[in-house]
């Protein structure tokens, strides 16, 4: 009965350990993907400014108007 106990305790053990490593690497995935994330907001605003400003220079008074079949 001991025995048993003690199969299913190291069985528990190494299921967690696995499980720590799983949600560690997860971790790390959803960091990455965090930054990629940011850095890519980032980008988007500065070209959505350039375009801005483009637009500007191109149609002076321009407010980048949606045509009416939007």
């Amino acid at each position: 009965m001991a025995n048993d106990h003690e199969q299913r305790l190291e069985q528990l053990e190494i299921s967690l350990a696995h499980a720590t490593h799983t949600i560690d690497e997860l971790n790390q995935v959803v960091v990455g993907q965090g930054k990629q994330i940011d850095r890519l907001t980032r980008l988007v605003g500065n070209m959505t400014e350039q375009v801005d400003e483009l637009m500007e220079n191109v149609l002076p008074g321009h407010q980048g108007e949606k045509p009416p079949h939007y």
